[in-house]
């Protein structure tokens, strides 16, 4: 017969087992602190690029409005992208301010900026001097 308390003991065995039982509540506290932050930390990632223009403001807009008016009218853009010159000076891309974005335009347009801009999200479009040239409003919008 095996002595009780010994490492080959029952009472040895039944001691570590309440021991890791003890370890076990700990770590799911921890797996869910972790899938708690992550999911915080995604909801904020989602939401925060989101920033659509109020109804009915895109309506009041321009051409030759300055970037402080077009700020007060519509709110801050969700992206701004500088214009592109070329070699001799010229604005390849003009400067764009975007409403709207979603991660995946965000990541493409960061990517391609000399590409137009997605047509899921609300576009204006600003000349050499900071004024509004022109604009467009999301494909299932118009």
């Amino acid at each position: 017969m095996k002595p009780l308390f010994s490492s080959e003991g029952v009472i040895f065995k039944r001691w570590r087992y309440l021991q890791a039982m003890k370890r076990r509540p700990r770590l799911l506290e921890i797996c869910r602190f972790c899938l708690a932050g992550c999911l915080a930390i995604t909801t904020c990632a989602l939401v925060s690029g989101c920033n659509t223009p109020q109804h009915g403001t895109f309506e009041q807009l321009h051409k030759g409005m300055d970037q402080p008016a077009v700020l007060a009218l519509v709110g801050e853009p969700s992206s701004r992208y500088p214009a592109q010159l070329n070699k001799s000076g010229a604005i390849d891309v003009p400067a764009r301010w975007q409403y709207g974005d979603n991660l995946s335009s965000l990541a493409s347009s960061a990517m391609f900026q000399d590409q137009p801009p997605s047509e899921r999200v609300w576009v204006i479009f600003f000349d050499g001097s900071g004024n509004v040239s022109e604009w467009q409003k999301p494909h299932w919008e118009q």
